[in-house]
């Protein structure tokens, strides 16, 4: 893609595929970094602990949503907000439900193989009815004692949904208000983050600062760099608009990171963050070699998949370290790792994409058929 035109907008555009890859690597990363006991190594230990997945696909997630309105504003006025609400019910919430029994099955079900083997396993506390109701309805975020539960990781599914429920009036303001509306949005979150480190206790900061609102800075930091891709001069001079956006993405990862910054009542990580990869996203978009190289097919096959073996990855990994520690005798350390990143790998996309085969793809295809020909929404993951 040449810097300074905007790209096509075809079903899938293969670049953002293999950027939905690196936010799913990042993920993975840090959960079998934490099972393999911390490995301390050089740089990578440093950008692995950050866990910035959560942030990458909550900017992408605006960016696909937006990314037909920013190519066409006439399309605000198409905007049909229950043929969208149905599209997005229709893609996530089965795989997420079938993630969600997975994970409550899986350790009932080793404990079968274990003991058929001829070994002792204990039965695992099956969670209580409470836990279940609130992840299946996606409120889980919303209470202390249980958005953590089940699967630790899919406290992120509670945040998506929010967001997504929010875009109806997110495109209220943009529709009346544009660029000025979306910046007043990210103002606004960034006030309600500041009300929530100023006045809500500290064990329960986190839901809070998780929630929609708290990362709707992040969600139109996407939007804006959709904006940013049709808005590029074709007389922009090249290198110095690659230059600016490079240091943006520099820029924006030092705020969210620098130990010195993140004492303060302001969310500069998400800030810093949401500056980063908006930029980022634009840079690749814009520089051919950078859209060529996240463009691979290896990428693609993953990032397309990225949302089935999000749901199961946690869980699959974490009793896969557990068989590694306990019966194959592998310390906790650089080697296990090693064995995770690898093997623990192929077998987290062998099992996300049977997830992806027998319920996701089917859901992708029922949620296009609640499209309307007065607007389309590109799928996210």
């Amino acid at each position: 893609m040449a810097s300074g035109e905007p790209p096509q907008t075809p079903a899938r555009i293969a670049s953002l595929d293999g950027m939905r890859a690196l936010a799913l690597l990042a993920v993975f990363a840090f959960h079998t970094w934490e099972f393999a006991g911390h490995p301390d190594i050089p740089i990578v230990s440093e950008v692995v602990s950050q866990n910035i997945r959560p942030d990458f696909f909550v900017v992408l997630t605006g960016f696909f949503l937006y990314l037909p309105f920013a190519r066409d504003a006439a399309r605000h006025a198409t905007f049909h907000a229950p043929s969208y609400l149905a599209r997005r019910l229709r893609r996530i919430v089965l795989p997420y439900w079938a993630a969600l029994v997975y994970a409550v099955l899986l350790p009932e079900v080793l404990v079968v193989v274990t003991r058929l083997a001829g070994q002792d396993a204990s039965w695992q506390l099956v969670p209580t009815f409470w836990d279940l109701f609130t992840h299946f309805t996606f409120t889980h975020l919303f209470f202390e004692e249980y958005w953590s539960g089940v699967n630790g990781s899919l406290w992120t599914m509670s945040l998506e949904m929010q967001l997504y429920l929010l875009f109806p009036l997110v495109m209220i303001v943009a529709a009346r208000w544009r660029l000025p509306g979306l910046f007043a949005l990210i103002g606004l979150s960034t006030a309600f983050r500041i009300a929530v480190a100023a006045f809500v206790p500290e064990n329960t900061q986190f839901m809070w600062s998780a929630s929609g609102a708290g990362r709707l800075m992040e969600f139109v930091a996407g939007m804006l760099a959709a904006v940013l891709v049709f808005a590029i001069p074709r007389f922009a001079m090249r290198h110095t608009y690659l230059a600016l956006l490079a240091m943006g993405v520099i820029g924006g990862y030092a705020i969210a990171t620098l130990p010195a910054l993140q004492h303060t009542v302001l969310p500069l990580r998400e800030l810093g963050l949401s500056v980063m990869f908006a930029g980022f996203v634009v840079l690749v978009l814009t520089f051919p070699p950078l859209d060529r190289a996240l463009a691979l097919r290896p990428l693609g096959f993953v990032g397309y998949r990225a949302y089935s073996i999000f749901l199961i990855h946690q869980p699959t990994m974490w009793y896969f370290s557990e068989f590694l520690r306990k019966d194959a005798g592998v310390p906790q350390g650089i080697g296990m790792l090693a064995i995770l990143w690898t093997v623990g790998f192929a077998l987290t996309v062998l099992v996300g994409g049977l997830l992806f085969v027998t319920v996701e793809r089917p859901c992708i295809l029922w949620s296009r058929r609640a499209g309307t020909a007065r607007e389309r929404v590109l799928p996210t993951t």
